[in-house]
């Protein structure tokens, strides 16, 4: 063979050289290579176990904080002074002990039976000094104060929820009221609801 001819032989060989795979070899499964990879794969999902389950700590603590601070600044704040006008002062109490989210329809559905109703002269606390009279709803939530003068004044159930009322000569007679006294909204939305029906 002359110097310049070229063997297929070493043609092959010359390839090989440049790869790194023969192709007409069969994989070694036995190598340390293939041993190495699995160690190094399984070190790789429990770093990125670690990691994910790190990224899940600090979003649920996140949430958490977001969480809180927007129960704190969304907080419902009642308007003082605001007083709800009536000419008589009688209907019925309703609402739920703890469904804040519950449709109104819902709500108020549910008379509040024996709640304990007191008015005050406004302004001058919650006292026997300043009581003018007090009320029991029967069984299906209803009440009725009778006569009462013209004046303002607060209005106490159960001792927990208080509403601001005027009694005063109105064009439309108040036929009845409707207090729900449903836990309210962080938004105000929801229960403490006073409603006028006029006739």
């Amino acid at each position: 063979m002359s110097a310049n001819q070229i063997s297929p032989v070493d043609s092959y060989k010359r390839t090989l050289s440049k790869c790194c795979d023969d192709p007409l070899r069969p994989p070694d499964f036995t190598g340390l290579g293939l041993l190495a990879g699995i160690k190094s794969t399984g070190s790789t999902t429990r770093m990125n176990t670690r990691l994910l389950s790190r990224r899940m700590k600090i979003a649920l603590t996140i949430a958490s904080l977001v969480l809180l601070s927007v129960s704190q600044t969304s907080a419902c704040t009642l308007a003082i002074g605001y007083f709800y006008q009536v000419t008589a002062l009688k209907g019925r109490v309703v609402g739920t002990h703890n469904l804040t989210y519950a449709p109104r329809w819902f709500r108020q559905s549910f008379v509040r039976k024996h709640a304990k109703l007191s008015l005050y002269e406004y302004g001058q606390g919650a006292n026997e000094t300043s009581i003018v009279n007090a009320v029991e709803t029967d069984g299906h939530g209803n009440f009725d104060f009778g006569p009462l003068k013209i004046g303002h004044y607060a209005l106490r159930i159960d001792d927990n929820y208080e509403f601001d009322v005027e009694v005063k000569e109105l064009p439309r007679i108040t036929a009845s009221v409707t207090i729900d006294v449903s836990p309210i909204h962080p938004d105000c939305k929801g229960g403490h609801e006073f409603i006028v029906r006029t006739q």
